[in-house]
């Protein structure tokens, strides 16, 4: 038998491959020079981290220092606000006497750790506290040399109640802050010159009547004292300006807020007017009034010298506070250490990264080379592959070996394709019903853990509730005891007249009064929030009853009523409600309330986020409203207005719709709207669960309907309608 030269298996001669056309030669250029690239960036990256965390040092330190400010600012409103009340009390007494409320303001006074004046005007037109003056200004004032502290009565100038600290808060009906202003404090002997600024209040009586402003001044030289550190690095100053660009306190120079002539410069030098600050001042102003508190910029002064400029403004006054620190000192160590990081990197990580890719390119084209040798065998079935793989590099040829188990990978695919789209119909349905059983556990335990709370709470609020008007009646024993023992030996011994003055007794009597009548408030509001609870879990009702639908809507209601209430976010959201005569309805009365629940929430949460893109003025004029409405109908059907068609005699359903004139329901999202796990609501808000099974609640369990009627702009309205009456047994 004669055999060729083709039968016999014969090893061919390795192809060789240019250096250029080599894997290992691109790779070794590819990874040094991406790793220059990326070196370089890491360098940007790294400077520009360095120079974020030095801006964010600076702002942590201005941050610092305004909430110290914050803090004394509203220590001292708070002290003003406490001398207010006690005048407004020993007025209600019946006190008259200007020598108590002088001594009450020289204690108060002493008592104020900022405070270095302290007095109230009563209106000459409106003399309620003191009669008998008609120009009655109380005044404390503190020694700034001394610390002493002097008070006087009498009748004051005229000319004070024309002054901004007793007609401007009259004017604004509030407490405010005054512009500070040099003035000649008389009262001081000898007289001195001051810089203060005022905190004054109006106050009123308990009708309503006006009774005067309090003032309490603050001397500014505690701030400049307070502000004199050095912002960051040993450098840098801090400034504080009024809310008009007035210098407050300059610690670099105290002396250039004000002249040294209280009678010639009343006003406080201006921030722009310094350097070339105009520009700086204008930008930090665009910046407050677009809403931004805090924050941080450069600048360039009059000489060329570069600067970082952080602004904070004081919420108590409004204030801004600044921090200047030149930009070597913000920058400087960044720049150094960022170079010589970057330098130290880049030779360090060349060297490394030249090793590396020398010795993986080796053993790369050591492993490649059995799966090349195997390639050329399999390129010999095909002229067409040989040709191909002659002009491709390693990988190349490895793609030309492979591609012949495309096809056949491709085949596979497609069976596994369906198999796998099998399988996600089946997941899908099994992790439905799982959502399903574990809403309806949840909902189940979140029932009996209500009832249970309430039952809890039930007991101790109740001997609360009883023992209360006990409570109230040995107070008033007690109290008409004390005030036999006043009358009849209340001036004899001097030992109980000093201790009733000591503990205010009128006081004490009227408020132990409020205060009894405040916890019977209280205790009524527990126990109607513990029926509404009681109500809402309808625990001893899990079979089907007859109940009042209103009452499970008023106790979901009331449950809500914490995202009902406006708070510093939102504005209170109105609930109308349009209760028609309904009649007992045959349901299972916590499901039909957790219906309740699902869609009164989903209504504040449309709401919520509706308010957040509105103006104040859009609020006050279409407010936030949820409207419930119920009604009977007399037939199953409703005709094309909307309007239920009357054909029997009594009931035989009823219709709760809920309203609410947020901003609709898109088309795309209407038609999925009662599809499990459809929400539009962000990660770990919403499951997509609860109108889904609202859904199953109101059909399948009460053989009712559910639908929705909305459009994008005008709301969205939800329709239930439950038989009186179940006709059918209930699954």
């Amino acid at each position: 038998m004669q055999s060729s030269a083709s039968d016999s298996v014969s090893p061919r001669p390795k192809r060789q491959i240019s250096l250029m056309r080599s894997v290992g030669s691109r790779l070794f250029l590819s990874v040094v020079g991406g790793s220059l690239v990326g070196l370089v960036g890491t360098a940007f990256l790294t400077y520009w981290e360095l120079a974020r965390q030095s801006e964010a040092e600076l702002r942590s330190s201005l941050q610092v220092k305004a909430e110290n400010l914050d803090g004394d600012f509203t220590t001292f409103e708070y002290s003003t606000k406490l001398v207010a009340d006690a005048i407004k009390t020993f007025y209600e007494a019946g006190e008259r006497r200007e020598q108590v409320y002088v001594n009450l303001l020289d204690r108060s006074l002493t008592t104020s750790p900022l405070g270095t004046g302290l007095g109230f005007g009563q209106p000459p037109d409106n003399r309620l506290i003191l009669p008998s003056r008609k120009f009655a200004y109380p005044y404390a004032v503190r020694n700034p040399k001394t610390g002493k502290i002097e008070a006087q009565g009498g009748e004051a100038a005229q000319t004070n109640f024309q002054e901004n600290y007793f007609t401007q808060p009259i004017v604004a009906g509030k407490p405010i802050w005054l512009e500070p202003v040099p003035y000649l404090e008389d009262t001081l002997k000898p007289p001195q010159i001051l810089v203060s600024t005022a905190y004054s209040m109006p106050f009123y009586s308990s009708k309503g009547q006006l009774l005067g402003v309090l003032s309490q001044d603050l001397e500014l030289s505690f701030l400049s004292k307070k502000l004199s550190v050095q912002v960051m690095r040993d450098a840098g100053y801090f400034i504080l300006v009024s809310a008009k660009g007035g210098l407050i306190a300059y610690p670099p120079d105290p002396q250039v807020v004000y002249s040294g002539d209280a009678q010639k410069s009343t006003n406080l030098k201006q921030f722009p007017g310094m350097n070339n600050y105009a520009g700086l001042w204008q930008r930090l102003q665009t910046a407050l009034q677009s809403g931004t508190n805090s924050g941080i910029t450069q600048w360039q002064d009059a000489t060329g010298k570069r600067e970082y400029w952080a602004y904070q403004r004081i919420p108590s006054n409004d204030w801004v506070l600044m921090a200047a620190v030149p930009e070597a000192v913000v920058l400087g160590p960044v720049i150094r250490f960022t170079a010589i990081s970057a330098l130290g990197s880049i030779i360090g990580v060349s060297i490394v990264l030249g090793l590396v890719v020398a010795m993986f390119v080796k053993r790369l084209n050591q492993r490649l080379q059995p799966i090349m040798d195997e390639c050329n065998r399999l390129a010999e079935t095909s002229a067409k592959s040989e040709e191909l793989m002659s002009r491709e590099d390693e990988l190349g040829r490895l793609t030309i070996s492979f591609y012949a188990l495309l096809g056949q990978v491709t085949v596979n695919e497609r069976r596994l394709r369906k198999e796998t789209a099998k399988s996600a119909q089946a997941f899908q349905a099994l992790q439905q019903t799982q959502a399903q059983l574990i809403q309806t556990e949840k909902m189940s335990s979140l029932g009996q853990l209500v009832a249970g709370v309430a039952h809890e709470i039930n007991n101790p609020i109740n001997f609360i509730y009883g023992n209360l008007p006990h409570a109230t009646n040995y107070t008033r024993d007690l109290l008409t005891l004390i005030q036999m023992y006043e009358q009849r030996y209340a001036d004899l011994d001097p030992e109980i007249r000093a201790y009733r003055e000591e503990i205010d007794l009128d006081f004490l009597v009227s408020d132990l009064q409020k205060m009894l009548a405040s916890m019977s408030i209280g205790a009524d509001r527990i126990r109607e929030i513990v029926l509404s609870l009681r109500n809402f879990s309808r625990l001893d009702e899990s079979d089907m009853k007859r109940v009042q639908i209103h009452e499970g809507i008023d106790s979901t209601l009331l449950i809500l009523q914490n995202r009902l209430r406006p708070n510093l976010a939102q504005p209170a959201i109105e609930i109308v409600k349009q209760y028609g005569d309904l009649p007992l309805v045959e349901c299972y009365a916590g499901q039909l309330n957790q219906v309740f629940m699902n869609i009164l929430s989903n209504a504040i949460d449309a709401l919520e986020k509706y308010n957040e893109g509105r103006s104040t003025a859009e609020l006050m004029a279409n407010p936030a409203t949820i409207t419930i409405q119920t009604e009977t109908i007399k037939s199953e059907g409703v005709g094309a207005s909307g309007k239920a068609l009357a054909s029997q005699s009594s009931p035989s359903s009823v219709v709760i719709r809920i309203r609410d004139n947020g901003p609709g329901i898109s088309p795309e999202h209407y038609a999925k709207l009662f599809d499990p796990f459809f929400t539009t609501k962000p990660i770990g808000k919403g499951t997509g669960l609860g109108l889904s099974i609202s859904y199953q609640i109101i059909v399948e369990k009460h053989h009712g309907s559910l639908k929705c009627v909305s459009a994008p702009g005008q709301g969205a309205e939800f329709w239930l309608e439950i038989p009186v009456r179940q006709q059918t047994p209930v699954k």
